[in-house]
């Protein structure tokens, strides 16, 4: 027990280390240019892939599990370290995306195909923005938000005072953080649907929640099949979006849709079918930037099961 309790607190100390770190970078980010902050991000990416031995590993390893045949060990190794300094770039812009004006974000942001996203909020039920951890996500939602109401779907941070610094950074710029099971989570969710408003969802990792398995780089990966049950359940509009870094500093937001959803009788197999068919549009934006998308989340952590089942319980 004393052992147990020692390591709680430990864990605990930690936290509050890693969390008092994050405040302090973000006051001292604030103080450094655009341009000379997102180099140093990039620097602390690539210091991250040197040093964080365990997570370069897992990289290295599931880019020879998705892109083996494709690409050579060289390749692999070089969007791995990319991977690592997008990180490290987004993470300098999540920290400072309220020093953005609506002018600096348009100068920094293209939007491709807005009209997708028009013709589907014309539905009037709302709008399931589906989406990866790709480019910075956190700075194309803050672009959809000065456009539309957003709210966006998060799972729970290990740490809730890290929580509530993300979910205040998104209030900032209008962006409500709906935390997975959390308590009145789905009904805030259903009412920003019924206000019309866009609801963004993240589909690319193996998560804690209700979903099947599909394919995804040749291998079967347990997938969330919240976004396919709320299309049907709401008949809300369904888009499929990305943000893509073009250099260093700018990006261009890409839009698919309003897709057609076709409904039969075996709702099961419908939500299994269009959960296959947004991870396929994942898969494809992914192989065509690797070096953008998070290589070192266990993407294929629950292993493989046949394509129908369900993820166990606890």
């Amino acid at each position: 027990m004393a052992r147990t309790r020692f390591g709680r607190q430990m864990q605990g100390l930690l936290r509050f280390f890693l969390w008092a770190a994050l405040m302090g970078l973000r006051v001292l980010s604030r103080w450094i240019p655009w341009n000379m902050g997102l180099a140093l991000g990039g620097g602390l990416g690539a210091a991250a892939y040197l040093f964080l031995v365990k997570e370069r590993r897992r990289t290295l390893k599931h880019l020879q599990l998705a892109l083996g045949q494709e690409r050579s060990p060289e390749e692999q190794r070089r969007i791995a370290r990319e991977s690592f300094q997008n990180l490290g770039r987004t993470f300098f812009e999540v920290l400072n995306l309220d020093r953005l004006t609506r002018d600096g974000l348009d100068r920094l942001v293209r939007v491709d195909g807005e009209e997708a996203l028009k013709a589907a909020a014309a539905n009037g039920r709302g709008v399931l923005f589906i989406t990866a951890h790709i480019g910075n996500w956190e700075l194309m939602a803050r672009a959809v938000a000065m456009r539309y109401p957003l709210a966006v779907v998060a799972a729970p941070i290990y740490d809730r005072r890290v929580e509530k610094v993300m979910i205040g950074l998104r209030a900032t710029h209008g962006i409500e953080t709906l935390v997975r099971s959390r308590p009145g989570y789905l009904k805030r969710l259903i009412a920003m649907l019924r206000r019309g408003g866009i609801v963004g969802l993240l589909i690319d990792q193996d998560t804690k929640t209700d979903g099947v398995f599909v394919p995804f780089f040749h291998r079967e990966a347990f997938t969330p099949t919240g976004a396919a049950s709320l299309a049907y359940r709401t008949g809300a509009s369904v888009v499929v979006g990305f943000i893509i870094r073009e250099g260093r500093e700018r990006h261009r937001i890409t839009i698919d849709g309003p897709l057609d959803l076709s409904r039969t009788d075996d709702i099961e197999r419908d939500v299994l079918e269009q959960t296959a068919r947004f991870t396929k549009m994942i898969e494809e934006q992914v192989r065509a930037t690797p070096e953008q998308w998070i290589w070192m989340h266990r993407r294929w952590r629950t292993g493989t099961k046949p394509r129908t089942g369900s993820k166990p319980k606890g």
